[in-house]
């Protein structure tokens, strides 16, 4: 007998634009698009249930994702998710799976998106945490395929929770910033504080003055463990707000328009400390 899912969740695929106005998808971006986003959903649920980012969507365990079928004269793709189990300490219900999900999607295609739910809150402002960020990372290359139809056979996909509208919409813009992650050969110079930094993995954010916002980072290998210091350093400044600024050597992770998506932090001192 088939175990009894704790939590079902539904939620909906809607194509417009293009061919969509017709009903109809040009089958293999439309399937791709349909498969990219189920990897995509599966990432994310696995890290929203489970506290872990990984790239394989094979990964998910505790929970099962369906396609539903789409209901006549429509481009509306029906989903329906069954958890089973998740890791204690973690929030499980409706509102915090979507905003979950609506916030790895919206950073991960370049829109920015605030937490509504206490939970996702909790973690988007926790300074150790990098669960958020390394998600984003992780859903990249599913969230490229899933933009497979747009441009070519549909304008816009949306992301939809039933009867309270777009979670997120994916679009041209979207396309263009998730469809490559450029590295840059020679690293640049910033100067800025960080607001969030994991010592075991080394991942982190930092407010870049230049840029006028935060944006996460990575230590390279060659990253000197001396200077971990520093990083921590600044950190505590932003604790007790008093922005204690570092000046850092990083490539920079672009997209194909040009916007930094991340840092590979390959050096960092005190400002004053050249």
């Amino acid at each position: 007998m088939m175990a009894q899912p704790i939590l079902t969740i539904p939620f909906k695929l809607r194509l417009s634009g293009k061919d969509a106005e017709q009903h109809q998808v040009a089958s293999y971006l439309g399937t791709r698009t349909l498969h990219g986003f189920s990897r995509s959903i599966q990432i994310v649920t696995q890290a929203y249930l489970n506290e872990e980012a990984v790239s394989r969507a094979t990964a998910l365990h505790d929970a099962n994702l369906y396609l539903t079928g789409a209901k006549p004269g429509s481009l509306t793709f029906d989903f329906r998710m069954d958890i089973f189990r998740k890791k204690v300490g973690v929030t499980l219900n409706r509102d915090t799976f979507y905003d979950f999900c609506s916030t790895v999607f919206s950073r991960a295609s370049g829109k920015s998106h605030n937490p509504t739910t206490p939970h996702v809150l909790r973690l988007d402002e926790d300074q150790e945490s990098d669960l958020i960020d390394l998600t984003v990372e992780q859903v990249e290359e599913s969230l490229k395929v899933a933009h497979s139809a747009i441009d070519k056979s549909v304008e816009g996909i949306a992301f939809n929770r039933p009867r309270s509208g777009t979670q997120t919409y994916f679009d041209h813009e979207t396309k263009q910033y998730i469809e490559s992650s450029l590295k840059s050969d020679l690293d640049r110079k910033y100067k800025g504080h960080v607001t969030r930094f994991n010592s075991i993995t080394g991942n982190g954010r930092a407010y870049i003055n230049s840029l006028k916002r935060v944006v996460p980072f990575k230590l390279e290998e060659e990253f000197l463990e001396s200077k971990r210091g520093f990083l921590t350093w600044s950190l505590h400044g932003s604790n007790v707000h008093c922005a204690k600024n570092l000046n850092m050597n990083a490539l920079e992770i672009t997209s194909a328009a040009g916007t930094v998506k991340r840092l590979a932090l390959v050096d960092c001192n005190q400002v004053g400390d050249d």
